[in-house]
């Protein structure tokens, strides 16, 4: 059966109960994983999630809430591969990241004593590349350039940083069905003409004016609206959410949590 599990739904202010951003698409036999937060490691063995199985991993951008879980990932897999016989460790990892991050990711991982040469098991940082960023037998990814990092012009131009301002969400089309990761954006703007034919739209709610949200996503008739990335306050009461989607028209909303599972 596919589905989607949701392994870290909180905002980028850390939370207690929630771990930072990130889920697991599972298609078929296979899982693939979107972002990885701070806390992704606990969080797949919480949700029993067979993370050897996870076949790649697409980051939608570089902020900490949404990479700086990998690192640990990283050294879970190893942990638990380098104890296994060969022939039953996993296979290769595939890490897809925006291409400015690449060739710092190889020296992070060197200095963090996670050598790919040590490794049971090989592992590689690629670019996203649209479109599509991949195809596989199971699903056909696309990605989209937004506007997140939009603010930082000055600084990177002021003081020569190298940084690019490279920031996607995601279109997965899975067995006929079509879904939509927001990754963080500038506003809802940056997302308004890629939610037409959406079937399960997973956008965080940080970022968007939630009513101008409700609304485009109800013109466009988007089945499910996921809403992940919220604050404290939004996620322990979202009566007014609710009231606001009512209002829309939307079909349906969702408040995603830690550990939720959502069929497609």
């Amino acid at each position: 059966m596919n589905k989607i599990i949701f392994t870290g739904t909180a905002s980028g202010y850390p939370s207690k109960e929630r771990a930072c951003s990130s889920f697991i698409l599972q298609a078929g036999k296979k899982l693939y994983q979107f972002d990885a937060g701070e806390g992704i490691s606990g969080s797949v063995q919480r949700c029993k999630i067979k993370y050897n199985e996870i076949n790649k991993i697409f980051i939608s951008h570089m902020h900490p809430d949404h990479i700086a879980g990998l690192f640990m990932e990283l050294q879970l897999m190893y942990l638990d591969n380098i104890k296994k016989p060969p022939a039953c460790r996993r296979a290769r990892l595939d890490i897809y990241m925006p291409s400015e991050a690449l060739k710092m990711m190889a020296r992070i991982t060197d200095m963090f004593y996670l050598f790919e040469e040590k490794f049971p098991f090989r592992f590689k940082f690629l670019p996203v590349r649209p479109n599509p960023v991949f195809r596989g037998k199971e699903l056909t990814l696309f990605a989209y350039h937004n506007e997140h990092f939009r603010g930082n012009e000055k600084v990177i131009k002021d003081f020569r940083k190298p940084n690019k301002m490279q920031s996607y969400s995601y279109i997965i089309n899975i067995n006929g069905k079509r879904i939509f990761y927001s990754g963080d954006v500038q506003s809802e703007n940056d997302i308004a003409s890629l939610l037409d034919d959406i079937h399960t739209a997973i956008i965080e709610g940080l970022h968007v004016d939630f009513k101008s949200l409700a609304e485009i996503c109800a013109f466009n008739k988007v089945k499910r609206l996921v809403l992940t990335h919220l604050d404290e306050k939004s996620f322990s009461k979202p009566d007014r959410l609710f009231k606001i989607a009512k209002k829309a028209g939307l079909k349906k909303l969702v408040i995603a949590y830690d550990g939720l599972r959502l069929g497609l």
